[in-house]
């Protein structure tokens, strides 16, 4: 398979399990269905698109993946019937089995038995990474509704906007600690001196998808806590598609060496 179909494969595949998750959060009973609905059905397209696109060959991994999908079509469908919150075993259920196959996938780049505390470093930073792009789509999402519905309590958007800075210096911070356990591979090394191709990819992964953020983070915070959710909603998007790049950045040294940078 090509490696950017799998690239593609991880992080939307990663998007949509915790977008998943933090449906589930109880700030947003306060939005309305409606906000469930569509975001049930962005992360379920996201989920199909990931599987599509980039899905490896049948495997354990990929079964668990069908698993999710399915299990967040079932949410989908109980929206149109029941109260959204009735419905958080299902969404807990869905994210453990995408969690599930994600891990079983990640055996594939880092051996569980041969090097264990490698593999639950580099699970644990795919499960930050997960939340972290799951919780800016979610934000970004919820700035929409203040659209339509000005009057809205402020709380909810505040509540993920700080979510999401708190991921993106927690990852950010996981990140660069990734690359001072890494300094000893050579591919690393010549990376860092720009004595490769791959040195591009790195100061991008870092300057795009972990300084950005940092600096759009409190400036979101600034926005909000002033209630000028559209400017909010705007750096979000901003924000979000440079954690977007630096996902998909930090998934080529997943492939290429079995770190997640």
């Amino acid at each position: 398979m090509d490696r950017i179909h799998e690239i593609i494969f991880l992080v939307l595949g990663s998007l949509a399990v915790g977008g998943t998750f933090l449906l589930s959060a109880p700030t947003l009973t306060a939005v309305g269905n409606s906000f469930y609905r569509v975001n049930g059905i962005v992360f379920l397209a996201t989920a199909l698109l990931a599987l599509f696109l980039g899905a490896p060959a049948i495997s354990l991994s990929t079964l668990f993946f069908i698993s999710f999908i399915f299990i967040l079509f079932v949410y989908n469908l109980r929206l149109w019937f029941l109260h959204p919150y009735s419905s958080c075993l299902l969404l807990w259920f869905a994210a453990t089995l995408g969690i599930a196959g994600f891990l079983i996938a990640l055996g594939d780049f880092v051996s569980p038995t041969e090097a264990p505390y490698r593999f639950i470093f580099l699970s644990l930073h795919t499960m930050l990474q997960s939340l972290l792009l799951g919780a800016g789509t979610v934000a970004m999402l919820l700035g929409h509704t203040y659209l339509t519905e000005p009057t809205l309590s402020i709380v909810p958007l505040m509540f993920f906007s700080r979510a999401f800075m708190r991921l993106v210096f927690a990852e950010g911070g996981w990140a660069i600690l990734n690359l001072i356990m890494a300094a000893q591979s050579p591919k690393v090394q010549n990376a860092i001196l720009l004595n490769s191709f791959e040195g591009l990819y790195l100061w991008i992964r870092f300057i795009i998808g972990v300084l950005g953020p940092m600096l759009l983070a409190p400036m979101i915070i600034k926005t909000v806590s002033e209630r000028a959710t559209m400017s909010a909603t705007g750096l979000l998007y901003i924000a979000m598609l440079m954690g977007l790049i630096g996902a998909l950045f930090s998934r080529f040294f997943l492939l290429v060496d079995g770190r997640l940078i």
